[in-house]
């Protein structure tokens, strides 16, 4: 049987995430025939030739037709020979894949992956062209999954079985599966400054935190490149909170994995105060080493990754202040520390194996 993940976009970094881990082990535990087609996006893939060894890659030549000509060229060449074409989001290019994918193969299974956020949900329903080619793409697939079980339970109620949990795993490689020692850190990984991430809320947070536990020794963490717009903004932070730049740690982006992995296992706190995210495969990563999650409630994930925020908190979107009040409870309270990130830990490599995740896929794809 052969699988193909149709995503133009794949550089070398999504072969370790769904886009790559997917059809990964459904080739690895199940034996299928599975290739990802994209753009050449990265000089080398350098996964491919080891955590992802077996999964084929099959690159897409670029045209002046744009993506979506590109996709519909390939399916037109490939469609006959593809068994199931996994395609992600609700966009027009998954809306004109599935179609051509049809023309040419009436048997063949489209396995559609939602990636959908709080925004997303919302238009899909909207009464415009955009919500009823939303909609048709969801009907039009044999099987759309979601990533959260919120969201999961809205869908059901509108498509019924053909909406499926698959949540996104967490690559573990070779790393050793140790819950370390947590210090007085609060982290946070992702595009720094953009508007979806409000790092801008984390900042006057963790100032207003400060303000009033002026004696704590906890410290913030920033992993990420930082956009170019928003260097102004910390210029004028710093110079708002005097000192308080001794406090806050900018890493840059961390490409390597073991390195990235020490700065989850030695941060006691991780946030994400997003406005807008469909998953955060950062929060898995974060939980895996037993990070204490809080997350803004336009996080979905955040709400299954901690179950139920046993293991974290929600605050309000855009909410500077109660992000505050959240620090000081968990900074300030009386955790027990080294049980709580013990418990998370091994609930998030029981729940996120990817082996699992696949083999729940696979029973539904067969």
């Amino acid at each position: 049987m052969r699988f193909v993940t149709l995503f133009l976009k794949t550089e070398n970094v999504h072969l370790l995430k769904d886009v790559g881990m997917i059809p990964y082990h459904l080739f690895k535990d199940h034996g299928l025939d599975c290739t990802v087609a994209c753009y050449k996006n990265s000089e080398e893939y350098t996964y491919a030739d080891d955590e992802v060894r077996g999964l084929k890659l099959d690159f897409v030549k670029k045209t002046r037709g744009g993506m979506i000509f590109d996709g519909i060229l390939y399916l037109v060449r490939n469609a006959r020979k593809t068994d199931i074409l996994n395609i992600y989001h609700l966009n027009l290019s998954s809306y004109f894949y599935e179609i051509v994918y049809r023309l040419f193969n009436r048997k063949g299974k489209i396995y559609l992956k939602l990636d959908m956020n709080p925004a997303g949900f919302i238009s899909c329903f909207k009464k415009n062209p955009v919500g009823m080619i939303k909609r048709a793409t969801i009907r039009r697939a044999d099987i759309a999954s979601v990533e959260t079980t919120r969201m999961l339970k809205k869908l059901k109620k509108f498509y019924g079985d053909k909406i499926v949990f698959i949540p996104n795993g967490c690559y573990r490689g070779k790393m050793e599966e140790t819950v370390p020692a947590k210090e007085h850190i609060i982290l946070t990984v992702g595009n720094l400054g953009t508007y979806e991430k409000a790092t801008d809320v984390l900042l006057e947070a963790y100032a207003g935190y400060i303000k009033r536990s002026p004696g704590s020794d906890w410290k913030l963490k920033l992993v990420g490149s930082v956009d170019e717009g928003f260097k102004d903004y910390i210029e004028d932070y710093y110079a708002r909170y005097p000192g308080i730049d001794k406090r806050i740690t900018f890493t840059g982006p961390i490409s390597d994995r073991a390195r990235l992995d020490d700065e989850y296992g030695r941060a006691g706190i991780f946030v994400l105060p997003s406005l807008s995210e469909s998953f955060g495969i950062v929060l898995v990563e974060a939980a895996l080493k037993g990070c204490y999650l809080i997350t803004s409630d336009m996080v979905p994930a955040g709400y299954d990754i901690s179950d139920k925020y046993r293991y974290g908190a929600c605050v309000p979107a855009g909410n500077a202040y109660e992000l505050t009040r959240a620090f000081i409870r968990a900074c300030d309270g009386n955790m027990d520390r080294d049980e709580m990130a013990a418990g998370l830990a091994a609930r998030t490599g029981a729940m996120y194996d990817w082996n699992k995740i696949v083999d729940r896929l696979y029973k539904r794809l067969s």
